[in-house]
């Protein structure tokens, strides 16, 4: 069984959020093969099902951005035996809006849910998909960036990179993560 915990803040608020589109690709890939989450366990909504041929269960996180390690580190320690089963979806306030690149490990660059995974599993070693979000250049404090919705303008480019996300896992289930990083991490989405 494979995990896809893709990371995000919960309440109406973030929905639309660019710090939530690692929710979006998730939601989207839940929708594009049937699976419904709903099923409650450590503080997440959770679904089961196939994702190209294999079994999968779609992790939500219910705790915010900054608090993702609790619900990893319990799958972890009660559920996933092998790392590479895992797969962690976030944002990417480093690579521009369009961009994809799957990483089998390393640092959280800054990212408050990754820096909270590997403080709770001790260990930077699993794999996870970055998607794009940055549009502009950005200096400081991103806070306001990352919470705030995307534009009108950008929406299309939102959808084809969720597209190309949902591309991505369907082949990093199908044909493992070395594949999958010589196809996808030089991959663009369409633009408008």
């Amino acid at each position: 069984m494979k995990f896809l915990i893709g990371l995000g803040n919960p309440g109406l608020e973030y929905r639309s959020t660019k710090h939530n589109i690692g929710f979006s690709v998730v939601k989207e890939l839940a929708k594009e093969n049937k699976i419904k989450i709903k099923e409650k366990r450590y503080s997440a909504l959770i679904g089961a099902g196939k994702v190209a041929r294999e079994d999968v269960l779609l992790v939500l996180p219910q705790t915010y951005m900054n608090r993702s390690g609790d619900i990893v580190g319990d799958f972890v320690r009660n559920e996933i035996k092998n790392l590479d089963d895992l797969i962690i979806i976030c944002d990417d306030i480093n690579l521009k809006l369009g961009r994809v690149r799957l990483k089998k490990q390393g640092s959280a660059g800054g990212h408050k849910g990754l820096e909270s995974i590997i403080a709770e599993l001790g260990r930077d070693d699993f794999p996870r998909l970055r998607v794009g979000i940055a549009t502009e250049v950005h200096k400081g404090d991103i806070t306001r960036y990352v919470l705030a919705p995307f534009k009108r303008r950008e929406r299309k480019n939102v959808s084809h990179v969720i597209s190309l996300a949902q591309d991505a896992l369907s082949f990093w289930i199908e044909k493992g993560m070395e594949k999958a990083m010589s196809k996808f991490n030089i991959k663009k989405a369409a633009t408008s």
